[in-house]
């Protein structure tokens, strides 16, 4: 039997080929350079990291210096938006962040991963996986369960602003809400004695527009992770929280460009997924910015004139094992450091092309000694409690609907927060939602 080598290629497939390179020889330059395919994106992966030692501290790139440095810093699906006429990215030395002093001493030992690939037995208190093989077998679920259980994701009040954007920058729709966390898993003990089974709980509650003001939404987390999230969505005009259905994570966020399983880059079920490793890349991040980024380009979705860190980061492949999901591959970029997610880029399961991606703003803790971000419009905190923590805190996120196209943009002006046992009871309760009691 003879190969088809280029020698012996059947002629249909060279036609086929000729055609092919013909039909790209016809297309405008930005059409291919803006490819947003899945294969594209695992193109731009496999091509590996650039030299990047010619970026200097302070040094501003503009669309003149796009380029093949900057094109292979930022993920390839995200070209279209991150580079415009008037983008501005301010580069800053790639810095080495500390974890809490105590981040780690508290874990229990006796956890372990099953043959699904889901974390058993863990009570938080630090990193699930401090050392990780890339070689391993499970080393992508290893990534995300330390970014599940990462340092910094809880324990604030959060006051946020949103904007939805269509093409253009046509502003559609504006959100104020604040949400409040706390974590109940501390590793060797939980907050609230007798709530050993919680993780986490947050209250978000929406000031407006007009139709969503008062109305509250409460989230409880457990540590058990086959067991499903529980809600409550309290609306005033219903006098009466209702529960909610954790398990639709495909559903959209208030109107928002992202599922619930969007949040912080995967917020799913492990077992529903199946993982691969993908080795690591070097991405610019906005990692530490100075202030609530200016939004920018030609439609207002995404940072202009912020701060970038060229990052290392985990790349992990997530392909959902559900015929019905909307994705059928999600990439996330997620620091290797601190393991907070910097990218995630999902394809639609029609076409493999670009459906969504988000990609966040972060800055630490310790920054606040000499750094003030912008205070929220309708509340004003006292930032310098952010500094001793040494945690990241989210300062907001875009997140791209490529498909509508549409996006919605989030600042976020957080403070860190320490409940007592007490008041996390009383705070956290479907009492308290009806009451409105601070």
């Amino acid at each position: 039997m003879i190969r088809s080598t280029p020698a012996h290629r059947p002629l249909p497939r060279l036609i086929g080929a000729c055609l092919f390179a013909c039909g790209l020889l016809t297309l405008p330059l930005t059409a291919v350079a803006d490819d947003q395919s899945y294969q594209a994106l695992r193109d731009w992966i496999a091509a590996g990291d650039v030299d990047t030692s010619s970026l200097q501290p302070g040094q501003h790139l503009t669309a003149k210096d796009r380029g093949p440095l900057l094109e292979q810093l930022i993920p390839k699906s995200a070209w279209k938006y991150y580079f415009f006429d008037d983008m501005d990215m301010e580069i800053a030395a790639t810095a080495h962040y500390a974890n809490p002093k105590d981040w780690g001493a508290a874990v229990q030992p006796g956890y372990s991963l099953d043959e699904r690939g889901v974390l058993k037995g863990f009570t938080g208190g630090g990193f699930p996986f401090p050392e990780i093989d890339p070689q391993g077998p499970q080393a992508a679920v290893k990534v995300i369960w330390n970014m599940l259980w990462r340092p910094g994701q809880q324990d604030f009040d959060m006051p946020m602003v949103t904007w939805m954007r269509s093409e253009g920058g046509k502003l559609d729709r504006r959100l104020e809400y604040i949400s409040v966390s706390t974590t109940y898993a501390r590793g060797d003990k939980c907050l609230v004695p007798g709530y050993e089974e919680v993780r986490n709980k947050r209250i978000m509650e929406f000031r407006s527009p007009r139709d969503m003001a008062g109305a509250k939404d409460m989230l409880i987390s457990y540590t058990d992770h086959d067991r499903e999230d529980s809600g409550w969505l309290y609306l005033p005009a219903q006098r009466k929280p209702r529960r909610t259905l954790a398990s639709e994570r495909t559903s959209e966020m208030m109107g928002m460009d992202m599922i619930r399983e969007d949040l912080d880059g995967f917020g799913g079920k492990v077992h529903e997924n199946n993982w691969t490793y993908l080795g690591t890349r070097n991405v610019l991040a906005t990692i530490n910015v100075r202030d609530n980024p200016e939004i920018g380009g030609p439609n207002k979705w995404v940072p202009n004139k912020a701060r970038w860190e060229v990052r290392k980061a985990h790349v992990v492949l997530i392909e959902p094992k559900a015929s019905s999901h909307p994705y059928s591959h999600r990439v996330v970029f997620i620091d290797a450091e601190n393991y907070w997610t910097l990218w995630m880029l999902a394809f639609d399961r029609q076409d493999d092309q670009l459906l969504r991606m988000s990609q966040h703003f972060l800055k630490y803790s310790e920054s606040y000694a000499s750094e003030m971000p912008q205070q929220a419009p309708y509340l004003k905190q006292d930032f310098a409690k952010n500094v001793g923590y040494q945690v990241f805190l989210h300062l907001g996120e875009t997140d791209i609907n490529a498909k509508k196209p549409h996006a919605t943009i989030t600042h976020c002006f957080v403070k860190k927060r320490v409940f007592s046992s007490a008041r996390a009871q009383q705070f956290f309760s479907l009492r308290n939602m009806i009451s409105g009691r601070r």
